[in-house]
């Protein structure tokens, strides 16, 4: 073997043992300086590009989404560093898409309005089409007959749903507002996807409130109500956020 392919191998064997080679879609960086968890975490009150936030003790991302005009946005992405309350910020985009009937308070919000709900919300689960990204959430690759339910009728309202399983009216024409969404109807903004918990667990769900918030991939408009930023920015999202995390959504 020729000695300079001998010393590269050498020096990656000495990387790994040493906890500096990342994980796959992770810098290196992040190994060191961006832990999944610390001793040292408070629950703390921080301002975040102008929004104030809570953050709790065991969060490890924060999302803030800052409207700038009817539909679009300012999102900023941290991660928390060892520290009270230090956060290291990894991406803040100025066109970032909301709802064609931008922003409502959520507790205001009604199905069909195409409006962004306002308010602090947990990102539990994750979905797209296609394999699955670096992440540590729970992830669904999205398969043929998926659909959000948005049947109003159903006991699967605001969940994600196969046609075979039944339960929700799928056939529903889309010009009703109990229409559910077909997930791989959308390839390129649901290639990443999080379920924002909007109207869903752990909030108390009101019946034509709304369903299916998620922060997604822009597309070339306003969203239907979610949150749209870039497809390289969801990835990044992914590869950090944990189940629990925050996203708080102001004006």
């Amino acid at each position: 073997m020729p000695l300079a392919r001998l010393l590269a191998r050498c020096s990656l064997a000495l990387a790994v043992s040493a906890g500096l080679v990342a994980s796959a879609g992770v810098p290196a960086a992040a190994s060191t300086t961006l832990p999944r968890t610390s001793a040292t975490w408070r629950a703390c009150d921080r301002t975040l590009d102008y929004v104030r936030t809570s953050i709790a003790a065991g969060q490890r991302t924060v999302t803030i989404v800052n409207q700038t005009s009817k539909t679009h946005a300012r999102v900023s992405f941290y991660v928390r560093m060892v520290g009270h309350c230090k956060l290291k910020r990894m991406f803040l985009t100025k066109t970032a898409r909301l709802g064609y009937g931008g922003t409502v308070a959520g507790t205001q919000r009604r199905q069909g309005t195409g409006t962004t709900p306002l308010g602090t919300y947990t990102m539990t689960e994750t979905f797209g089409n296609g394999a699955a990204p670096n992440t540590s959430m729970p992830y669904h690759r999205v398969v043929s007959g998926d659909y959000w339910v948005q049947d109003r009728t159903s006991a699967y309202y605001n969940t994600l749903r196969n046609k075979a399983a039944g339960g929700f009216r799928w056939s529903l024409p889309s010009s009703s507002k109990d229409s559910s969404e077909k997930l791989s109807s959308y390839t390129k903004q649901y290639r990443y996807a999080v379920v924002i918990n909007f109207n869903r667990a752990p909030d108390t769900m009101v019946v034509g409130r709304g369903s299916g918030i998620f922060l997604h991939v822009k597309g070339s408009g306003a969203t239907g109500g979610c949150v749209g930023v870039t497809k390289g920015q969801m990835k990044t999202v992914m590869a950090y956020l944990r189940p629990g995390d925050r996203i708080t959504i102001a004006r």
